[in-house]
């Protein structure tokens, strides 16, 4: 592949529907020199004539996040000049990091982070769900219990960035560590979202068992999907004639053109192997499980990846677990990870017609 690695250092982003790297003038392909509109800061043009063209498209969007970074700037500003009192310490975020809901002269300052996080959402771009994931984890930071449900749309965002080791390793921590009874939410010191690379082909059982969170489990199905058909591929590209003793710089080649995820590209022993049967098979189950785990968490959800059209108007409400409310919200924050990946779309279709 001549393109260049993206971001995370690996090509597999180039193979997902996210525009990222490139001039936002639809009709440009100009990928060198790009410069950040001064306004949002959530697009790219290569210049001013093409920042001019595309103005009348992304006028209503760029004004919305821009708003919304000056109201957070003052709220951050007024939060870090508030003198110490009986309800906020003196510079929160060292003194009352991760319990920042708990102190109510913060809410401002978080609902005006979750605002601007909206917004970007707006911006079907790589910068802006880059910026749109770092807004994320930084309030999760600040308020680890989450009372904004902000975890909800992390894999989603991670998986929209082709960031599919994180993706994993972030719901990986919440059903493992973060299910715990005896996790200790409000002590500062207690570990927190600190799994890094845990092995993303192990079994699916501790999610099925401890997660609640239905957009972790679509999600996960959806990174599922993705290692299957990556590992399909190594073994389709293995049985053409002229690969059959491919060595592994070979088979990396075909990881850089065809993968989907970024996990292969850590998993030497895997893209080493010969015969990916048994693997196929084994991730073929997975995928079973959640899905069929999905479906009796809420029996709405795949059938509305049928219907994007229907839901992806509607307002979050309050909802009941299972009922077609909670859809609302959930495919916010998964259906762009389907739709930028059309591939396990088509799998979840297929399947949820069965």
């Amino acid at each position: 592949m001549d393109l260049p690695p993206a971001p995370n250092g690996f090509w597999n982003r180039w193979n997902l529907g996210l525009r990222w790297g490139i001039c936002s003038n639809p009709n440009c392909h100009i990928r060198d020199n790009l410069l950040k509109c001064g306004a949002c800061r959530a697009v790219l043009y290569c210049g001013a004539a093409h920042q001019k063209a595309d103005r009348p498209y992304h006028k209503s969007s760029c004004n919305i996040v821009k708003a919304a970074r000056e109201k957070l700037a003052q709220e951050e500003a007024a939060l870090r000049a508030r003198p110490g009192d009986a309800l906020l310490p003196e510079n929160p975020f060292e003194t009352a990091r991760g319990m920042f809901w708990l102190m109510t002269p913060t809410r401002p300052y978080l609902q005006s982070r979750y605002e601007l996080i909206g917004a970007l959402l707006n911006i079907k771009s790589g910068v802006a769900v880059e910026e749109a994931l770092e807004h994320s984890l930084g309030i999760l930071q600040l308020n680890r219990g989450d009372n904004q449900m902000v975890r909800s749309q992390v894999p989603g965002l991670y998986l929209r960035l082709g960031r599919d080791q994180e993706a994993y390793d972030f719901i990986k921590w919440y059903a493992a560590v973060g299910s715990a009874e005896d996790y200790e939410w409000r002590n500062p010191d207690s570990p927190f979202l600190n799994l890094h690379n845990e092995d993303v082909f192990e079994p699916v059982d501790i999610h099925i068992e401890k997660l609640t969170e239905l957009s972790f489990l679509a999600c996960l199905t959806n990174l599922k999907f993705r290692l299957l058909l990556d590992v399909q591929m190594l073994d389709r590209e293995s049985k053409i004639p002229a690969n059959r003793n491919a060595d592994f710089d070979k088979k990396m080649e075909w990881v850089r053109e065809h993968a989907l995820s970024d996990v292969l590209y850590k998993r030497r022993e895997i893209v080493e192997m010969s015969d990916w049967t048994d693997l196929i098979s084994t991730l073929q189950g997975q995928a079973e499980k959640l899905f069929d785990h999905v479906t009796k968490r809420n029996k709405h959800y795949w059938p509305a990846l049928k219907t994007p059209e229907r839901w992806s108007a509607a307002m979050p409400v309050p909802y009941s677990p299972g009922s077609p409310e909670e859809i609302n919200l959930v495919f916010r924050h998964t259906w762009y990870a389907w739709a930028e990946c059309p591939a396990t779309l088509e799998i979840a279709r297929q399947w949820a017609s069965i």
